[in-house]
């Protein structure tokens, strides 16, 4: 009996040993002879505290992996209350957390001691730092604001909601994309201000631009410059349009329509009245922001550029020039007009564009494309007409004569060939007395007679005096 009592003697040790190595050992069998003594109760304890733990050390490895619904522990230790009180606690800590997360930074703690301290500042401190957050979300959306608001005039709002908002905006780059481009400029700018005050220069370009840039933005289209007179506008970058060739033709239409209001305007500030021709053509741009680290644009390059540039030097006030890439991407419903031939350097052949006239889902932005009413001249006027090229001057005058005249064309007998389309500036003495003839400029747009070398040209051009007589030439008001 000893025998067997030193023996459970040393399985109690060992189980001891592997509580004391982080095992769980299993209960100790207890021999059916074993008589009711103190080995047979201290195995007895034994037993029950190891069946006890196994229990215990099962509920905190699911505590660890976040388990906090389990089962409720059994047993007299003392370390089972404790571990209830440490269930309950959690739970309702995780509860707290979660109403924090949820954005209730107002939860705290009052058990656990020292913890319920920390959890406690851990929740002020967040509370301080969202403050913080909604205040630095403000600030930063007012200074977004005012980027918007103050670069917003002198590029696209687009633009720069691309350069705010994307994380690749600043970039130096491009891709290639099919766009529309439409470029508009004003006939004759260049010698009206020469012969207005400054003051009244920016006046009635502000006035102008003011009344287009309205126009450009309602049918989507992004400007990338404004030089003096001249606006350039995409359609089709920075954002993708599938209607961009729709929107251009729109867009150019109103234009033209507005500019009547833009003359009254000018009329009653005593400004002269002004007249703008659009270019409309589609192709694949490189688009992106181009320069330098130091100085860069969102802009776009290539042949497309300049080929629209191109079609707009052929118009003449009050008129659209589309391409014929671009009537083909704009669809039905297009009223067009006479076939323009654009040469362009680097061109094998010439570029074949229509005038636009309207559009069939718009009537009320038809273009009026009555011909002029000629008035002959008896007596046809002498003058003399230099070539621009470029808008520079080859240095030659030319004699012709003025042989016919409405307000705002005349029919001119050449000495030599004319280039349709052709910039001309004229010098015309009007009063015998006068210093130094006028000068006005016109665009050659149509050859009526090639043995008399008679033309068309369409005045781009008038200085105030020299267009009253003009108007009382054509007999358009009584003669004083």
């Amino acid at each position: 009996m000893i025998a067997v009592e030193e023996e459970l003697l040393d399985k109690i040790t060992a189980a001891f040993h592997h509580l004391r190595t982080g095992q769980v050992p299993q209960p100790i069998p207890i021999p059916d002879d074993l008589p009711d003594n103190e080995i047979r109760q201290v195995l007895t304890y034994v037993n029950r505290f190891l069946v006890e733990f196994a229990i215990f050390t099962d509920s905190m490895a699911q505590v660890a992996q976040g388990e906090l619904d389990i089962r409720p522990m059994a047993g007299r230790m003392a370390v089972t209350h404790s571990f209830k009180a440490l269930q309950s606690n959690l739970k309702h800590l995780t509860w707290k957390t979660q109403q924090i997360a949820a954005g209730d930074l107002e939860q705290k703690v009052d058990f656990m001691g020292d913890f319920s301290t920390a959890f406690n500042t851990m929740t002020q401190q967040l509370k301080e730092s969202r403050v913080q957050l909604v205040d630095l979300n403000q600030q930063l959306e007012r200074r977004n604001q005012f980027i918007r608001e103050i670069f917003g005039r002198y590029t696209s709002d687009d633009i720069v909601g691309v350069l705010l908002d994307m994380p690749e905006g600043l970039k130096l780059g491009g891709e290639k994309r099919p766009v529309t481009l439409l470029m508009s400029d004003l006939r004759g700018f260049t010698a009206l201000s020469e012969r207005l005050e400054a003051t009244t220069v920016v006046a009635l370009l502000n006035h102008y631009l003011s009344a287009m840039v309205e126009i450009i933005h309602q049918t989507g289209g992004t400007i990338d410059e404004i030089i003096g007179d001249a606006i350039f506008v995409l359609f089709g970058a920075p954002m993708v349009m599938p209607d961009a060739a729709q929107r251009a033709v729109r867009c150019a239409l109103e234009m033209q329509k507005a500019m009547g209001g833009v003359n009254e305007h000018n009329f009653k500030m005593g400004w002269p009245e002004i007249e703008m021709g659009i270019g409309i053509h589609t192709g694949e741009v490189v688009v992106g922001n181009i320069g330098s680290a130091k100085r860069s644009k969102y802009g776009v390059v290539g042949r497309t550029v300049n080929l629209t540039a191109r079609i707009e030097s052929f118009t003449v006030g009050g008129q659209v020039l589309i391409s014929t890439t671009s009537i083909n991407a704009a669809g039905r419903g297009l009223i067009l007009g006479d076939e323009v031939k654009v040469h362009a350097k680097g061109m094998r052949e010439a570029l074949v564009c229509r005038e636009l006239l309207g559009h069939e889902d718009h009537p009320d932005l038809r273009l009026e494309v009555e011909g002029p009413i000629f008035t002959t001249l008896i007596d046809p006027l002498p003058f003399h007409y230099v070539v621009l090229t470029d808008k520079h001057l080859d240095e030659q005058m030319h004699p012709a004569m003025l042989v016919g005249i409405s307000e705002r064309r005349a029919v001119v007998e050449a000495a030599g060939n004319l280039a349709r389309h052709a910039n001309l500036m004229l010098r015309l003495q009007v009063e015998s007395d006068a210093e130094k003839p006028e000068e006005l400029y016109a665009k050659v747009v149509q050859l009526l007679d090639e043995s008399s070398k008679r033309y068309v040209i369409h005045f781009t051009s008038i200085p105030p005096k020299m267009r009253a007589w003009l108007r009382r030439l054509a007999g358009l008001v009584n003669s004083p």
